[in-house]
């Protein structure tokens, strides 16, 4: 009863729904032989696991052995109604003109098809029309067109009111469609070329209006070069909109989870047409260098990097804004003694902050035995030697500070001792100096254990490749700042690589932000949770 309950909504709402994907008779024909849209889902059998797999890591493994046994069940050994278990699911279509003259085709795994047939008569008490091309024609009630379906490699292809679209020289094959193997979780690709550009403008003109919006925003604490700064960014925003929409090509978002490794990821990517300048622009952000990047480890307990530059437009814009800030600090500082230092600090930091790019990386080791860790930091930077010249002007007589403690390939490096410093800070990077080095066009700080020998590293490193982002954090080794060191033991163990998180935006081929992440952190989380309770 349960079973045709469910199987009977689930195909009701397919078929009611379907009808506002598929294309009027007078439609616009597409673009390319590609389909516009393209869905992929993992075969039944495969999302049975992945369920229990994660249900076991967050402690609720029996809960789901007893769903999954009755889902096992109502399958049977040929399916669910003759649909295969064991293969991925799909979908595919265009994008019509007006919205609702778009049409889609289901892709369903079949492993008996006269009990696919059967169960329009079991289920609705409707018997499908076989046509001498093969084609069956549904007319079920409360769905407004007609459904028609056919059999071909081994699937069943579904469309609403669009018959033509099961023409066997139009049909794409599974391997096709699923991209080959068909591995995704779940995956979705639109290509913003397919969509029309009716559509394009429609979406162009809602969210032009939203970018007015913020620029209508007041300002009040601002000057009038700030508020034009700000109202350049809204517009470069809206330019890289538009090239996206002109120039656009596959956008594809994917879930993974490969329980053999153990690993959960997601993906989203962005490409250009084929030779566009978009393509070309995402190219070049695949070849970022950076002069920070080689402080990134792979063996990092936390990593960071960012590599960003703003548009020739907007430095321009910038920099009157930043002559405003310069003046706005200055009319904060109390006396001719505040002024000095803050006039001081404005001379060393602005030449970089006017050259309006950011290449920084940061690096956080250890513990070691005595639970102390180790940060090295560094960012690029314009005129290092007029910044350093600032920190010596400033810092000179400070007897906290001592300059010229080393040289590493004429770099001096510098000690701070740290006086008055938080308990917290003190338990994670211990009581010792942090030290700096500043080159002509670079800036490092580190501290905790091995500052000295890491800031030397630092400051004698050269130019690499780079990424646009990255963010990586190893929960093992920081269990002990988070409280959790029983927890990270029980769940890791000895496998310090199961408890990594990493994040990073890359370009290239396409413009990728991608997330992956070791499935045992759920089991850490819920480890964590109960020794809170």
């Amino acid at each position: 009863m349960h079973k045709r309950l469910i199987w009977s909504a689930a195909l009701l709402g397919f078929f009611l729904a379907l009808p506002t994907l598929a294309r009027a008779a007078d439609r616009q024909e597409s673009k390319s032989d590609r389909p516009a849209v393209i869905l992929r889902l993992a075969s039944f059998d495969r999302l049975r696991g992945d369920f229990v797999y994660l249900a076991k890591l967050i402690g609720e493994e029996e809960k789901a052995k007893q769903i999954d046994a009755l889902i096992k069940a109502q399958l049977g050994d040929k399916g669910l109604d003759g649909i295969d278990p064991k293969k991925p699911l799909a979908a595919y279509g265009s994008i019509g003109s007006v919205g609702i003259d778009s049409k889609a085709v289901l892709l369903l795994p079949i492993a008996d098809k006269k009990a696919f047939v059967d169960l329009f008569t079991n289920r609705f008490d409707v018997k499908p029309d076989k046509g001498e091309d093969d084609v069956y024609t549904l007319r079920i009630d409360k769905v407004p067109e007609p459904v028609y379906f056919r059999f071909a490699h081994d699937y069943v292809y579904i469309t609403v009111r669009d018959k033509d679209a099961l023409d066997k020289d139009k049909l794409l094959a599974p391997s096709v469609v699923l991209g080959g193997g068909g591995n995704d979780l779940f995956a979705v690709t639109v290509d913003v070329a397919q969509i029309p550009d009716n559509i394009k403008e429609l979406a162009l003109g809602t969210i032009e209006n939203r970018l007015a919006d913020i620029k209508e925003q007041e300002m009040p604490q601002h000057t009038e070069a700030q508020k034009k700064f700000r109202d350049g960014a809204v517009d470069e925003l809206g330019t890289h909109i538009k090239t996206l929409f002109k120039h656009g090509g596959e956008t594809t978002f994917r879930l993974n989870l490969d329980r053999k490794a153990g690993d959960f990821s997601l993906a989203l990517s962005v490409a250009g047409k084929p030779d566009s300048p978009l393509a070309q622009s995402i190219r070049d952000l695949g070849k970022v260098k950076s002069l920070t990047a080689a402080l990134s480890q792979p063996n990092s307990t936390v990593k960071g990097e960012l590599n960003v530059r703003l548009s020739e437009k907007l430095r321009k814009l910038m920099e009157p804004a930043l002559q405003d800030a310069e003046k706005q600090a200055l009319s904060h500082a109390k006396n001719d003694g505040d002024r000095q230092v803050v006039n001081a600090i404005l001379n060393g930091v602005m030449p970089t902050l006017k050259a309006a790019e950011l290449d920084t990386t940061f690096n956080l080791q250890g513990p070691n035995a005595k639970g102390i860790y180790t940060f090295v930091g560094g960012v690029k930077v314009q005129k290092g030697e007029q910044l350093e010249q600032t920190v010596r002007k400033m810092f000179a007589h400070h007897e906290a500070v001592k300059l010229d403690i080393e040289k590493v390939d004429g770099v001096s490096i510098h000690r701070v001792a740290l006086k008055n410093v938080d308990a917290g800070i003190r338990h994670v990077m211990g009581d010792g100096p942090m030290y700096v080095a500043i080159r002509s066009d670079a800036a490092f700080l580190a501290l905790g254990d091995k500052s000295l020998e890491a800031v030397k590293q630092a400051a004698a490193i050269a130019p690499t490749m780079g990424k646009l982002m990255e963010f990586q954090l190893a929960f093992a080794r920081l269990a002990p700042l988070l409280n959790a060191v029983e927890p990270a033991r029980k769940v890791f163990g000895d496998d310090k690589d199961a408890d990594r998180i990493h994040l990073a935006l890359e370009g290239g081929k396409a413009l990728t932000f991608r997330l992956t992440m070791k499935a045992k952190l759920l089991e850490f989380a819920t480890q964590m949770k109960k020794a809170q309770r």
